[in-house]
């Protein structure tokens, strides 16, 4: 081998054996940073791990069963817990680094993690949050972001009762980058992203809690099966534990879908949230209502006022139920069981549901569906949130309706029993929040009012007798067949909800057609 060749060799021997140092040296000095940074964490902060492996050439690290612990501003109380199997960067960027001061990372892992977060209602945590995006200074880019099998849990930290649950949660986001330098509303941007999330559970409230079997979230779709809202305690337990009444729910929907989802931001922070139509399907919503309990007189708000107090901007363009079923029972007297009404084969739109005050177009609510098992309904309902009158129009066609059908809420609530058909009945209510008038025409035949002894079995003759003297036995005895009512107001009680008023607005209009003469004074 000639000298050229030799020292040819022996030169690149060298820069191999320098490399290799140099990969060792920038290894070991990488490796104690990481130690030294993390000896030198805030006194709150403790992290540990069981060992790293660090790939200068490829720009990656893996750190093998991290465990994180955050204090919490209560002296002794742990805010954040987080373990995980391993947690790892790939493929950062040495020249975006260098050249840039960008930090570019190919892929960043969290495996098997265990996250146990203690709420502090005390705290506000949104200005912390903020501060992680406003403290970088350099542009942060993730190629690929995946969090595998993770166990959520939210705990109050006032007395450490479960608030939320998730039991497995697997995320993907693409393309993710933070950029600082830019007047963005959003905190951070993407390109893609994905969840899947299983066995939910959610505190709603001190009563009723949340849970869904099954979620999934892309950027155009979320869909949710196993959906519950159900009070915690029994009927009987939750009448003993309230003040005041308060309802006693069971709501189950089997699937449930949002179509493009945006969260709104302003200033980096969430303020609202839009979506172009969002379905439930087949929902069976159980009410009951315990009336032995004292009456709560708060005052109750129209659903126009509800929405535009919400808090926060709500632009859905259409809600649609379909195929529900919705039961209400409530009880009155101690030894009679609750009386029941029933709507079923529950259709309906809710159109530009909206609170954002851009969008000049009434709320509607198209409804379809049939009451008490038979009676087909129809209900039409518009309001507009921006008026603070908070004006509706309330309109409904009820066909053929068995009198006798009723009798299942009117016995055991009221003490009496109806006998005859409602053939057809049609009303609209005109109202706002305090006072209202209803239009209501109705053909009926062979219409008796049969109240009931004090057993709730045997007829009361003599009272019969008399309620029915005012009361026209059909509408035959009108051009038309139909009886009309003469209402003049109907006054809301602001302590009793919005359906007490439509059922305020009914009972007074078939009252005057049925008691009055039949004709509307013009």
């Amino acid at each position: 081998m000639s000298d050229k060749r030799k020292k040819i060799g022996i030169a690149i021997a060298i820069v191999l054996v320098l490399f290799i140092i140099g990969v060792f040296m920038t290894k070991a000095i990488v490796k104690n940073k990481l130690e030294d940074y993390i000896s030198n964490l805030p006194e709150h902060i403790s992290f540990q791990y069981d060992n790293s492996d660090i790939s200068i050439l490829s720009g990656s690290i893996t750190i093998k069963n991290p465990s994180l612990n955050i204090k919490g501003q209560t002296p002794g109380k742990d805010n954040t817990i987080i373990t995980m199997s391993s947690f790892a960067i790939e493929g950062l960027s040495y020249w975006d680094y260098m050249v840039n001061n960008n930090f570019a990372i190919h892929a960043i892992h969290f495996s098997n993690p265990k996250i146990k977060y203690y709420h502090d209602r005390k705290v506000n945590i949104e200005e912390e949050d903020q501060s992680i995006f406003d403290k970088l200074k350099q542009v942060l880019t993730v190629d690929q972001i995946t969090l595998d099998n993770a166990f959520f849990e939210v705990y109050n930290a006032q007395n450490d009762s479960l608030v939320a649950k998730a039991e497995k949660v697997d995320f993907l986001m693409t393309d993710f980058q933070v950029d600082t330098s830019k007047k963005n509303d959003v905190p951070f941007q993407f390109n893609k992203s994905s969840i899947v999330m299983d066995g939910l559970h959610y505190q709603a409230n001190d009563f009723e809690n949340i849970t869904l079997a099954h979620v999934t979230v892309d950027n155009s779709k979320v869909v949710a099966s196993g959906f519950k809202l159900k009070t915690k305690y029994s009927k009987e337990a939750l009448s003993k534990m309230i003040i005041t009444e308060r309802d006693h729910f069971e709501l189950n929907i089997p699937k449930i879908e949002i179509h493009n989802q945006k969260i709104q931001f302003q200033n980096k922070k969430p303020i609202g949230f839009a979506s172009d139509a969002i379905l439930i399907d087949t929902p069976v919503f159980n009410i009951y209502r315990d009336k032995l309990v004292a009456d709560d007189l708060t005052s109750k708000n129209m659903y126009s006022k509800s929405l535009r107090d919400l808090g926060f901007n709500l632009q859905v363009e259409a809600v649609k139920i379909n195929n529900g079923t919705i039961t209400y029972q409530e009880k009155v007297k101690v030894n009679n069981t609750a009386g029941q009404l029933t709507f079923s084969n529950f259709n309906g739109v809710f159109s530009n549901v909206n609170n954002a005050m851009l969008d000049v177009n009434k709320t509607k609510i198209d409804i379809d569906c049939f009451f008490m098992n038979n009676t087909p309904l129809k209900i039409n309902w518009s309001f507009d949130v921006t008026d603070k009158t908070d004006q509706f129009v309330f309109k409904a066609d009820l066909g053929l309706l068995k009198a006798e059908d009723l009798n299942q809420f009117m016995t055991p609530n009221l003490n009496l029993k109806l006998e005859g058909d409602l053939v057809q009945t049609f009303f609209t209510i005109d109202g706002n929040a305090i006072t209202s008038k209803v239009n209501l025409k109705t053909k009926y035949s062979q219409f008796d009012i049969i109240l009931l002894k004090d057993n709730g079995k045997e007829k009361n003759r003599l009272l019969s007798g008399l309620i029915n003297l005012f009361v026209s036995k059909n509408s035959k005895d009108q051009l038309d067949n139909f009886r009309n009512s003469d209402t003049k107001t109907v006054t809301r009680d602001q302590t009793k909800s919005v359906f007490n008023f439509v059922w305020k607005n009914t009972q007074a209009g078939l009252i005057s057609a049925m008691a009055g003469d039949g004709t509307k004074d013009e």
